[in-house]
């Protein structure tokens, strides 16, 4: 199950369970208020990803555990969560969202084993 209508959620948690590749994306959603859902679940897996400092590719194990909030459509400016994704259609595409969770992670700051602890300065 990739597409999940939002008009469907409500406050029994639906569980979804997403395979892309070596990632797999579990966990629940449940409508909170209103506009707004909140999804609790794992990544878990491997992934590809170039060191920073060598740019060699390695494997990088993945566990992480996610929380955040969903809205249903532009949320208003008085909202006071601070961890919302907006959904601007009528369906939840959770391949979409696992997809920009391991680009994020893809985004940070990571080294292999074998430059841990060293510099860019000690790299050169």
């Amino acid at each position: 199950m990739t597409l999940i209508p939002f008009k469907h959620l409500n406050a029994i948690p639906l569980e979804f369970d997403v395979i892309v590749g070596d990632v797999s994306f579990r966990g629940t959603l449940v409508h909170k208020k209103g506009k707004i859902a909140q999804l609790n679940g794992t990544i878990s897996g491997t992934i590809q990803i170039a060191c920073d400092l060598c740019a060699e590719v390695v494997e990088r194990v993945l566990d992480e555990e996610l929380s955040f909030y969903l809205s249903d459509g532009i949320i208003s400016e008085n909202e006071d969560e601070l961890d919302i994704v907006e959904i601007t259609t009528p369906m939840i595409d959770m391949e979409e969202l696992l997809n920009s969770e391991i680009e994020l992670i893809k985004s940070d700051y990571f080294c292999c084993p074998q430059c841990e602890g060293k510099t860019l300065e000690q790299e050169f």
